[in-house]
């Protein structure tokens, strides 16, 4: 059992401590419409290249999909109930690409009046009970005829997420707080186009995943003047793209090799969009620049240059990485699969040093005068194939400890100087956790997928004492 008050059976000792967090801080929960949403129209014309991509077989760990999700295109009221139960005062999502803007050039085109009804009545929701909406314009899901040409790997793709981007703010301008761009454009390149478990499926192609960073460069750039351009003011709905920090350790203190590794992925995840941001254009590492005639890709880029009013910071763990013989040298290395360190159920290590080490070092270039909001950090809990869980209060109970000493770890970067004005966990509900499918449960609130029931974990009423409370206690120890 987690929670900060005394009970009958497990119980918590809690120092007296309380760290208090600013006046005005920004709680709150993330999604992604793919994720949580199910299909929002039974139309093959709406469906995006993930939707596909969990058709083809082998493609998913656990075989499922995110057709059904958990819902939340008829559930909203509900899950928006429960944003506000747990005394939330923000809420993040992003909107379906896809099914918002389904035809493709040469005709008439605009954002569907079905999709766009059910967003405005989300929106609306959101406004009524004073949540503040962060609103994601790219969540990893492309349109399905634009996957087919290319996807961000043809320039085709900055012309039309401008486009969809200019259509979302003229239409939803006013009722969005806070705009995302894109999400995590570094680990989207890498999962499609080096890993290869994304679509399109590719394997260690270096030239498909950096013309997808130029690509989604120039789109962000885009897509930020045009939400500039319409929305009411240029101090109204603060824009940036979400970056996924993590701190690379080498393998092997001693090698040198592993270093060298170490600082490559540091690099290239970490820093090169940020650092392109900051300079206008494309700037790659040298390791990368080398490869072939990437550096090519390097240049200035219209509106580029400070495009990002906010650091959205999402972090989980941190990262060990070796070096891998061969030739040409692979910039990426390779992750190592030793861990030194308690791992969640996706074997990621429960690393809170690293949320401090992100905040008051890695970020520190790009800091200037931004506010810092954390855009998603949580913790995966176990999950089988049968979709059930083992003995949850045990589990939850370390969701309940990563959740804690995470909030400290933020609370000694405020306190060192760094201005975070939010924190955002990952995630509201359980949901379709991309190629590991349904089974991992990173929810506050527990999905029995089959009748959709939600319950409310510990992890969530000790979130709710915090949110109300503006404050975390330093120490939480289970007797």
């Amino acid at each position: 059992m987690c929670v900060n008050t005394t009970s009958k059976g497990d119980r918590l000792i809690s120092s007296a401590k309380r760290l208090r967090f600013p006046d005005g801080f920004l709680w709150g929960a993330a999604s992604s419409h793919y994720q949580v949403e199910g299909l929002p129209v039974e139309s093959r014309s709406r469906l995006s290249d993930w939707s596909n991509w969990t058709r083809t077989g082998g493609k998913i760990a656990d075989g499922s999909d995110a057709d059904r999700a958990c819902e939340f295109y008829r559930r909203f009221s509900e899950d928006i109930e429960i944003v506000e139960a747990l005394n939330l005062n923000s809420y993040r999502t992003s909107f379906n690409w896809p099914a918002l803007l389904p035809d493709r050039p040469g005709r008439e085109r605009k954002l569907d009046p079905e999709v766009v009804d059910y967003y405005k009545r989300l929106l609306f929701t959101l406004k009524e009970k004073e949540i503040k909406t962060f609103l994601t314009l790219f969540h990893f899901c492309l349109p399905t005829w634009l996957a087919e040409q290319g996807g961000w790997t043809e320039p085709v793709s900055a012309d039309e997420f401008a486009f969809f981007a200019e259509l979302v703010a003229r239409e939803f301008g006013e009722l969005v707080d806070y705009w995302v761009t894109i999400n995590e454009p570094m680990a989207y390149a890498y999962q499609s186009f080096v890993s290869g478990q994304w679509p399109p499926g590719k394997s260690k192609s270096y030239e498909g995943a950096f013309l997808t960073v130029r690509n989604m460069l120039v789109g962000h750039a885009r897509a930020y003047g045009a939400i500039k351009e319409w929305t009411d003011s240029k101090d109204r709905g603060p824009v940036s793209f979400t970056n996924h920090w993590r701190p690379f350790v080498a393998e092997n203190l001693l090698n040198p090799l592993d270093h060298m590794v170490r600082f490559f992925r540091d690099s290239i995840f970490n820093h090169i969009f940020p650092r392109s941001i900051d300079a206008g254009g494309m700037v790659l590492p040298r390791v990368v620049s080398r490869i072939g005639d990437l550096g090519r890709l390097e240049g200035e880029i219209p509106g580029l240059l400070g495009s990002m009013d906010y650091l959205a910071v999402n972090y989980y763990t941190r990262e060990i990485s070796r070096f891998v013989p061969g030739w040409p040298v692979d910039p990426f290395g390779a992750k190592s699969e030793k861990s030194y360190l308690e791992t969640n159920a996706l074997g990621w290590e429960i690393y809170p040093e690293g949320l401090y080490q992100v905040l008051t070092e890695d970020i520190s270039p790009y800091l200037k005068d931004r506010a810092v909001i954390i855009t998603e950090n949580g913790y995966a809990s176990t999950f089988s194939p049968d979709l059930s869980e083992g003995d949850w209060s045990i589990e939850d109970a370390k969701r309940c400890q990563y959740l804690q000493s995470h909030l400290v770890a933020i609370h000694r970067a405020i306190e060192a100087g760094v201005n975070v004005k939010g924190y955002l966990h990952w995630s509201l509900t359980d949901n379709f956790e991309w190629a590991e499918g349904l089974s991992p449960r990173f929810g506050l609130v527990r999905v029995a997928y089959p009748t959709q029931e939600r319950t409310f974990r510990k992890s969530a009423e000790l979130y709710a004492r915090v949110a109300a409370d503006n404050s975390i206690e330093e120490n939480v120890i289970e007797e």
